[in-house]
């Protein structure tokens, strides 16, 4: 009976039989220089095996298995990051590669570190190529999207320009048979208008005849008789000719130039287009806005028709303000310290995208208990009268004392810094020299006040009343600009605000 018996492995240090095999290293150890060869940190991860399994192992990587050192004829098993080089054991414990033994890897670990940093990025390029992957399908599928959409809108534009001249085509028939109608009504008219004449006609000659053989016979009798039937033939035939004049023609009317501009600006290629406000350049004042939007890129001139502007409060009870092709516009006549909401369409061939909407809140007024804190301003000063011309004279409570303005368009007007809420408006007329002055200039003018000095409204008109204060009350109404206002010569003793 054949029996085989395996060698005992030696130690590759000393001539002692070894107990351990080191994967890593490849090399045999007894328990004395297998704690000597795996001293360092980075050796201490080693797969060591008993060394009866060490033949088990060496199958399985037989294919991994290092090359020797060609000085110490050990496995180079040990990488050194500083000189970027393989070394064996002998070279680290007594070759140059000592000075650095901390920079020095196990090379399976150096491999597994490098395997895994390359798993890493190959997962990130994995990645990549499949966002590529799927971005690739997304193009090419958006260029079958765009294939398909170009199809179906170009069917959709047949279809739709089709039954436009479908109903050209139905409305032409309808216009035919109305015409037709008419001219058939038209016929009757002027048939019936012949038929009458003719009767008209009929009748005269055979009174002119039977008139010719009466006056040959003198038959008093029958002539009278005739004369009555002509009468009766002129007093048809003037009827006949005070009806009304018949048309000899049919005239019709179709508006070419409304049809082919509706043509050449109906439809456009794209989503309806939307407009956006240009939040710096719209500002708020205490009874104005001011707003301004983008002016819309239409290249082609036919999506844009007009901007529609429309102001509510608490996003209800919307009114349009503002329709046209500016894009800016000043809303006026607003409450102070107010919220408003605004909505900006565009209009394209009467058809509107969901609106842009902007809030925006009017000033609040800056109420001053002083109501005498204005600028005195005037049309012009009479100077043949001593007058005082201040602010402090029409403060003053004294009809000797005030302004006065020479003739012509006259104003006296009071401007405030800011707007102010006025309830009332007191007057008086100026008494000066009577030669010189009638207390009466400026009756019948008027009281008006403005928030840009522009534009003027008209509040009350001036009442004269000898010595006495008129007071007008205008029922809290807030602005800049006050003024009396005459064509002709304009004084007063008082202006006086509550």
């Amino acid at each position: 009976m054949a029996s085989t018996k395996r060698h005992n492995e030696i130690c590759d240090e000393c001539d002692v039989d070894a107990t351990w095999y080191c994967v890593q290293d490849n090399a045999n150890y007894c328990d004395e220089h297998n704690t000597i060869a795996h001293t360092l940190k980075s050796q201490k991860s080693h797969q060591i095996v008993p060394i009866h399994k060490k033949h088990h192992h060496i199958n399985e990587n037989h294919h991994s298995k290092p090359m020797d050192c060609k000085v110490h004829h050990m496995p180079l098993c040990l990488y050194c990051l500083t000189c970027q080089d393989v070394c064996c054991v002998a070279c680290l414990s007594v070759d140059i590669h000592k000075q650095h033994s901390d920079q020095v890897k196990s090379v399976v670990d150096l491999i597994k570190e490098e395997k895994d940093l390359l798993n890493k990025h190959l997962k990130r390029i994995q990645k990549l190529k499949i966002a590529f992957a799927d971005e690739q399908d997304q193009l090419e599928q958006a260029l079958r999207n765009v294939h398909i959409s170009e199809t179906e809108g170009e069917a959709k534009i047949d279809r739709e320009f089709d039954q436009i001249q479908a109903y050209l085509q139905i409305r032409r028939q309808i216009l035919k048979k109305q015409l037709e109608r008419k001219s058939k009504t038209s016929r009757e008219k002027i048939c019936s208008r012949q038929d009458e004449l003719s009767s008209i006609n009929s009748n005269i000659n055979r009174c002119f005849q039977e008139g010719q053989q009466l006056n040959a016979s003198m038959n008093v009798t029958q002539s009278i008789h005739l004369i009555e039937q002509m009468k009766r033939i002129e007093k048809e035939n003037v009827e006949f000719c005070n009806q009304a004049q018949l048309g000899n023609s049919l005239a019709f009317h179709i508006s070419n130039q409304a049809i082919l501009k509706t043509i050449d600006t109906l439809g456009f290629i794209g989503s309806l287009p939307t407009v956006k406000f240009r939040r710096e350049k719209c500002k708020a004042h205490v009874h104005h806005l001011d707003i301004e939007w983008e002016e819309f890129d239409d290249d082609d001139n036919s999506v844009i028709t007009d901007y529609v502007l429309q102001v509510g409060q608490d996003d209800n009870d919307f009114q349009e303000v503002y329709r046209g092709l500016d894009t800016k516009y000043r809303l006026l006549r607003l409450q102070s310290d107010t919220l408003y909401s605004l909505r900006l369409f565009v209009n394209s061939n009467g058809e509107m995208q969901t609106p842009t909407i902007l809030e925006m809140r009017t000033l609040k007024i800056v109420c001053k208990k002083d109501l005498n804190d204005w600028t005195l301003s005037m049309s012009s000063t009479y100077e043949l009268l001593n007058a005082e011309n201040t602010r402090e004279s029409l403060l003053d409570d004294d009809f000797t004392t005030g302004a006065a303005t020479d003739y012509g368009t006259s104003w006296i007007k009071a401007s405030f810094s800011y707007p102010v809420l006025v309830n009332g408006v007191t007057i008086a007329p100026l008494h000066k020299d009577i030669n010189t002055w009638d207390p009466r200039h400026g009756n019948s003018g008027s009281v008006q006040y403005s928030n840009d000095s522009m534009n003027w409204t008209t509040i009350g008109t001036i009442e004269y009343v000898p010595n006495e204060k008129q007071k007008l009350d205008v029922g809290g109404i807030t602005a800049s600009y006050w003024r009396l206002f005459h064509s002709n010569y304009l004084g007063t003793s008082c202006l006086i605000f509550e």
